[in-house]
């Protein structure tokens, strides 16, 4: 019971971060489709990713939080599909919550061109508390009395997203933004009311001619009702496409370092957090692993490149968008009509 209030102290000391209700995440520019809906299908590939998350290193009942998002582009509609599943466990507090997510994108033909693209997300979410493993002063409290424990809400979110031609990206999500807040399953007045909450990212690309070498500063922007805003600054660094290493700093809770590696279709990052504030010497640091899998890449054509230089995004046209992407088969009945060369005609 000690731990466990050890750890409400702890909650209160960073009410800031912990009045948010969805959880926090170090690697979200690596997935942005974790806050993001308008980001399901918007890479030329599909993707599966899975992510660990180990608050507080060293305390028992800190938050540890397992999440996996798969998305899938459909080219031929210019559009993308997702599944966001995480669960969330905090002390004698358990949340597990699935979001589906449908994104439209709209862009022209060429690799350098602009994106605009906007998502919209629904799903459930199941969250139970344990009251086993908490003391209860007043265990006749009408709030407590044939309360399961259990509570189950629908709820939706919304995102926007603009990239402007490879070189800079901004946007917008409201993850809860429409809700009837968490409802016991014993129907008993014990609801809890759900916040939306307004998440702001931008990035800038900086790259070499060749793409060997990336630099992209990034800023994301939190923000609740009746609480603070609250800022994160970080840069990342990428060589080649295959590894990448990035430092961060999110406003009165602490610094972020990372690193991860990309082997063919696998990829692999980690993210260190550590507490500054009222929570240093307090708080252990915190883990972060991400383990990730991409599949169906859309054909890119490389001409007129010069030898060793084939990944200079000057030269290289991606095909159109609207071909069929890795969920589509062709008709049966044009795999089969066979092609009839046409008759010349004589003079």
């Amino acid at each position: 019971m000690k731990k466990i209030f050890f750890v409400g102290i702890l909650l209160l000391m960073s009410g800031k971060v912990f009045a948010q209700q969805i959880p926090l995440y170090s690697q979200y520019f690596a997935n942005p489709f974790i806050y993001n809906p308008a980001w399901a299908g918007l890479d030329r590939f599909g993707s599966v990713n899975i992510t660990h998350r180990n608050q507080w290193d060293g305390i028992e009942g800190a938050p540890v939080t397992n999440l996996i998002t798969i998305d899938l582009p459909f080219y031929e509609s210019r559009s993308g599909i997702g599944i966001n599943a995480y669960q969330d466990n905090i002390g004698i507090f358990r949340q597990n919550k699935v979001m589906f997510s449908y994104a439209y994108h709209i862009f022209n033909l060429y690799e350098n061109s602009s994106y605009f693209s906007f998502g919209l997300s629904g799903g459930f979410n199941q969250t139970s508390i344990d009251f086993s493993r908490a003391y209860i002063l007043h265990p006749s409290d009408p709030k407590i009395v044939n309360n399961t424990g259990n509570y189950m809400s629908m709820e939706f979110a919304f995102g926007m997203n603009y990239i402007f031609k490879d070189k800079f990206q901004i946007g917008f999500s409201i993850p809860q933004f429409l809700n009837g807040g968490v409802r016991a399953i014993d129907e008993a007045d014990n609801n809890l009311k759900l916040q939306p909450h307004y998440l702001l990212t931008a990035k800038c690309t900086l790259k070499t001619y060749d793409e060997m070498h990336r630099i992209e500063p990034m800023v994301m922007a939190r923000y609740v009702q009746n609480t603070p805003l609250q800022l994160d600054f970080g840069v990342q660094y990428t060589y080649n496409n295959i590894i990448w290493g990035n430092a961060a700093y999110r406003f009165d809770y602490g610094a972020v370092v990372g690193f991860g590696v990309s082997f063919n279709n696998l990829r692999f990052g980690y993210a260190r957090d550590f507490a500054t504030g009222n929570l240093q010497g307090v708080a252990g640091g915190t883990n972060e692993l991400m383990l990730g899998y991409k599949f169906g890449f859309l054909k890119t054509k490389v001409y007129g490149a010069p030898k060793g230089r084939a990944n200079t995004n000057l030269k290289r046209k991606v095909e159109h968008p609207s071909l069929p992407g890795p969920t589509y088969r062709k008709p049966l009945y044009k795999r089969n009509t066979p092609k009839v060369k046409p008759k010349k005609r004589r003079n």
